[in-house]
């Protein structure tokens, strides 16, 4: 088949179908993507073709303000505000992408333009999630409302769905259904996805599809991506070298607005308990600093080579970040920003395999320095963690997902 990847997001919500559509292609599929433009050099790379959307990477512009550090809320505004000027655009650039394809696929930032387009091209959208959208269960909270109180009961947990997926779609709703009108000339709601499976990327033992599911919601485990042979400078060899209880810190693609005081609270926490740390400074979340006997900092390294080496992960909390800590059979520590990162650092603590998760608002170094004494000290959350990689390292979600496509 020729199959078209559409995936609108940041980095970590962008490489897992890049895992994805090194699967496809290995099955003999045809496969092209749809993605914002930073990312063609990694797609390139593994020779999967790709159409950059136009008009820059808008939502690398959510990283450029910090507007992450105020919530989940103030995120969604944001997006609705900056993102539906561009996605008329967007969506007749998909359309020229995708045209000839057999099928379209992605999560709700592919859906934005892909949905419409599959419409307009006749042909089936297959939805591919990196977190649990469009479940209507009671066994967890809906992804963006993880506050969503369990003694209300099930009836409720089950509402709470309701009310996250209506705010996952906020930002975006209005302007697709313009798109649908003026760029397409659709009118009426998509029924692409009708009749087809909906598959998960993330693990069936840390998420698992209840039984009051639908049963064309198929948990396939995460969308890694293949063992790369990755070495590393000789520097950080020597520091691993060195010994020592070494913990992780990165943040991934969230900007904050005051680098140099998150910065110093790592520096503080890490000194402070007497354990040594690696800083992954990434796209400059954290303020570029020294590295030193007890600090290592480096721009990006592979969570599957670094997690596994190392004591406990300190992030964000983004899907694919926490399902590699989890794979790595480590203790996280999350700090959440917003959007899905608080219900993923509320699993964390749920299955016991975390210290105590702290909102990016809310942490300072007397609170981190206790959620990693919690992480590290404590025999049962090292043994949790240990058992719960050992399960997730037994699945193959990109080989399960491909053969459903």
């Amino acid at each position: 088949m020729k199959i078209a990847i559409v995936c609108n997001d940041t980095r970590g919500g962008v490489q897992p179908y890049l895992a994805l559509g090194i699967g496809l292609k290995r099955a003999g599929h045809n496969v092209l993507v749809v993605a914002p433009s930073e990312f063609t050099p990694m797609f390139a790379q593994n020779g999967i073709p790709i159409t950059p959307l136009s008009g820059g990477d808008e939502v690398a512009r959510l990283r450029t303000v910090g507007i992450e550090e105020k919530g989940t809320l103030a995120t969604l505004r944001f997006m609705r505000e900056h993102l539906p000027r561009r996605i008329a655009d967007w969506t007749l650039e998909t359309l020229d992408a995708c045209n000839g394809v057999d099928v379209i696929t992605g999560g709700i930032g592919g859906m934005v333009t892909g949905l419409s387009v599959a419409d307009r091209l006749g042909v089936p959208f297959i939805p591919t999630h990196l977190q649990p959208v469009g479940v209507r269960t009671n066994a967890y909270p809906g992804v963006l409302t993880p506050w969503f109180p369990n003694w209300l009961g099930s009836a409720a947990t089950k509402f709470s769905h309701t009310l996250s997926d209506q705010a996952a779609w906020m930002p975006f709703r209005s302007a697709m259904m313009k798109a649908r009108k003026s760029a397409l000339g659709l009118s009426g709601q998509s029924r692409a996805t009708n009749g087809q499976p909906v598959l998960y990327g993330f693990s069936r033992y840390v998420l698992s599809a209840p039984s009051d599911c639908d049963k064309g919601q198929i948990v396939t485990g995460y969308w890694n991506m293949p063992t790369q042979n990755w070495q590393p400078p000789a520097e950080l060899d020597d520091f691993m070298a060195q010994g020592n209880t070494i913990v992780s810190f990165g943040f991934g693609s969230m900007a904050g607005q005051k680098p140099e005081e998150l910065t110093e609270i790592v520096k503080t926490a890490i000194h402070r308990l007497g354990i040594r740390g690696i800083m992954i400074t990434g796209s400059g979340m954290v303020a570029n600093t020294q590295s030193s006997d007890q600090l290592y900092c480096i721009n990006s390294i592979p969570h599957d080579w670094l997690f596994p080496r190392v004591h406990a992960v300190v992030h964000h909390g983004g899907a694919g970040t926490t399902g590699a800590a989890l794979q790595a059979g480590v203790p996280s520590v999350i700090v959440p920003f917003a959007v899905d990162q608080p219900f993923w650092a509320g699993r964390v603590e749920a299955l016991g395999v975390g210290g105590k998760s702290i909102s990016r608002r809310r942490l300072n170094v007397d609170n981190l320095v206790a959620s990693l004494q919690q992480a590290l000290g404590d025999i049962k959350i090292q043994q949790a963690a240990q058992r719960l990689g050992e399960k997730i390292r037994t699945e193959n979600g990109v080989a399960n997902a491909v053969n459903f496509f």
